[in-house]
């Protein structure tokens, strides 16, 4: 017999989305002054209780430096939430920016085959 629990069927599971948005600046933004200025958004705007209700979550590696494009994950009840915190960023590690959304997935699949550059065979390490 196996040790490990059973996965929930998927009807059980919480549902999420998958926002795309896009960084309108001069200025190069590496990925750790991003997150940290996006984290610092959600949590000033819903505090730090609502972030954990969120399930607030940067994806590192969807981040596309030459587009300027970012992918984050949130409960579907707090999409237009997390829209309002980008929308209220001006600034990323004290460079002027602005962050406009580009749309929104149910899936991290068709997310990246919607909104972002990268094929889905570049993300798979062959």
């Amino acid at each position: 017999m196996k040790d490990r629990p059973k996965t929930l069927p998927s009807s059980y599971r919480e549902k999420r989305r998958y926002l795309t948005f896009k960084i309108i600046s001069d200025e190069e933004i590496r990925p750790e002054d991003l997150a940290k200025a996006l984290w610092r958004a959600v949590a000033g705007n819903m505090g730090v209780f609502g972030l954990a209700k969120t399930n607030f979550h940067f994806f590192r590696d969807l981040y596309e430096q030459s587009e300027k494009k970012f992918v984050v994950r949130c409960m579907p009840k707090d999409v237009e939430a997390v829209r309002l915190s980008m929308a209220l960023i001006t600034e990323i590690n004290e460079k002027p920016a602005s962050i406009v959304s580009v749309g929104v997935s149910g899936t991290m699949r068709s997310s990246k085959k919607k909104h972002l550059k990268q094929t889905l065979l570049s993300t798979y390490k062959i």
